[in-house]
């Protein structure tokens, strides 16, 4: 099997590929950012090529020597949660040269990745105008939102992925898996003991405040174990999801995400790139009386943390043992909001070897 990828990030797609292909070679990779660059080479085989800009690469020098072609552009125009300027943004129109790289090296199969949030900017003309893009080149192309919890991983991500064919008889043999049960809880991903410099301070501590003073609702009761719907807020109403259990609240400046504490019997809120200004995801975490300290403690016996990297990591499906991290804390944080989810990757190209060996799509 040979692969390439663009806007590889830290190698989510080679870590994916080593579980499922075994022996496989990276024809090429594509990475700007020198932090993300030096994870990906500390922790994958370094490829035949590794560029570092997208537009200086010549996709036609590899034409016709790819299986697959993995990619997702960066996000950030796209998100609901950015400004929203769509492929008119710096960062948004580069799903235009992931189109071009595509058009030029004509792989067997792509995958490209993006936020939900790219179907619906410009009322989704711009998504629909790429996938047009992508079918006029002779691609048969296969297009969902998938979500991160519904393959392993208790993570809340939704993001839209398509998978390119120029083999109509592999299209018609493919679809993504059947959705999973979800077994583990945000609590199964966290170490039970971390550094104290992850714990917030006495000062943040004393800013926290019980959900249910400012929720117009309830929550039903669930047990730990339990998986339901995505979080959501509406106009004029509050938070209503009780699957990702949102228990409490800081009083500081931001964004409403910024300042949610979540319970570790629900699933995680989406890992994004955060980058310091305790923008990241915070927990809230029973201690016990043997722990290294005990002060900052909320009434229950209880303090608020943030997720490490490393938990951050798992929560993208990279296991411990195959994946070092080599950067600060901070690069940490935003490689690991920046990658594809690889337990996602994983299941995609599961159902790609099935389609190869020709197994009725209904029974895959």
């Amino acid at each position: 099997m040979t692969i390439a990828t663009v806007f590889s990030g830290i190698g989510a797609p080679e870590t994916a590929a080593k579980r499922v292909f075994g022996e496989f070679k990276t024809l090429f990779a594509c990475e700007i950012d020198k932090f993300a660059r030096q994870s990906y080479l500390a922790n994958h085989d370094e490829p035949e090529s590794f560029y570092a800009d997208v537009c200086e690469l010549d996709g036609s020098k590899y034409k016709g020597q790819i299986d697959i072609l993995i990619g997702g552009s960066p996000c950030q125009d796209f998100s609901i949660a950015g400004a929203r300027a769509g492929e008119s943004g710096e960062r948004g129109s580069l799903i235009w040269q992931f189109y071009r790289v595509v058009s030029e090296a004509r792989p067997s199969i792509f995958v490209y990745e993006n936020v939900k949030g790219f179907l619906s900017i410009n009322h989704g003309k711009s998504y629909q105008r790429f996938l047009e893009a992508l079918r006029n080149l002779g691609y048969h192309c296969y297009a969902d939102v998938i979500n991160t919890k519904d393959y392993g991983i208790p993570q809340n991500r939704e993001r839209i992925y398509i998978v390119g064919f120029l083999d109509s008889e592999l299209y018609h043999s493919f679809c993504f898996a059947p959705k999973q049960p979800l077994e583990l809880n945000l609590g199964d991903m966290l170490d039970s003991r971390v550094d104290e410099k992850y714990y917030l301070s006495q000062k943040m501590i004393a800013a926290h405040t019980k959900h249910k003073d400012k929720f117009n609702g309830k929550f039903g009761i669930k047990s730990p174990g339990d998986v339901a719907n995505t979080l959501q807020t509406t106009q004029g109403a509050r938070r209503t999801d009780n699957f990702i259990k949102v228990i409490g609240e800081l009083d500081i400046k931001g964004k409403d995400c910024i300042k949610r504490v979540y319970d570790v019997d629900g699933i995680a809120p989406t890992i994004h790139t955060a980058q310091g200004g305790n923008q990241e995801p915070k927990i809230l975490q029973p201690i016990s009386s043997s722990s290294f300290q005990e002060n900052n403690l909320l009434n229950n016996g209880a303090k608020i943390r943030k997720l490490t990297p490393r938990e951050c990591l798992r929560l993208q499906g990279f296991r411990d043992d195959e994946f070092k991290i080599v950067v600060s804390d901070t690069q940490a944080y935003k490689q690991a909001g920046n990658a594809m989810s690889v337990n996602v990757l994983e299941m995609i190209f599961r159902q790609i070897l099935k389609a190869q060996e020709k197994k009725f799509k209904l029974g895959a």
